[in-house]
């Protein structure tokens, strides 16, 4: 049978997602299209995309936004990982995973001082085609921006959470 361990909790060892990664603007990785590879923590290059911070926008449901994050993970499922052994609760156990794999990412953005934004906003026929995944067996369901807070953006960044200051 088939079960990996890895640093996010997942029901029963399934680890139904994948993780693709459209690399932006980040110092010392060129930019393109990704799929993290957990078994050996690394990234593999898929391919390079033209006007590819324009087409992330534009899948990410018009949300230019994320095209000037420095990279935007998107988390795909293949749902017969966590179906052959749950059956009807699969999808259950699923929303929960990805609630697990989205703090993940929030934490490791917070401790590397990044901002990060998830996103469900998005055209998945348009993302499974960016990466090249068949729609059926494997999808793009969720996304997230993420990369260093502008200067520009600091004082509103700041601001929001300003009622975290005053708690203390």
């Amino acid at each position: 049978k088939y079960a990996t361990l890895r640093t996010v909790a997942c029901g029963g060892a399934r680890h139904e997602f994948e993780c693709y990664i459209a690399v932006l603007n980040v110092e010392g990785i060129r930019a393109g299209l990704y799929h993290y590879l957990p078994m050996t923590h690394e990234m593999e290059f898929l391919s390079e995309s033209p006007q590819l911070s324009q087409r992330v926008g534009t899948v990410l449901a018009g949300q230019v936004w994320c095209g000037e994050a420095g990279a935007v993970f998107f988390y795909s499922v293949v749902p017969y990982r966590a179906e052959w052994r749950y059956g009807a609760s699969a999808h259950r156990v699923a929303l929960i995973d990805a609630g697990h794999i989205t703090q993940n990412l929030y934490v490791a953005c917070s401790a590397l001082r990044l901002g990060t934004c998830a996103v469900a906003a998005l055209d998945t026929d348009a993302c499974d085609n960016l990466f090249g995944l068949d729609g059926q067996e494997e999808f793009i369901f969720y996304a997230a921006a993420l990369g260093n807070i502008s200067e520009r953006d600091k004082d509103k960044e700041d601001g929001f959470y300003s009622f975290l200051k005053d708690e203390e």
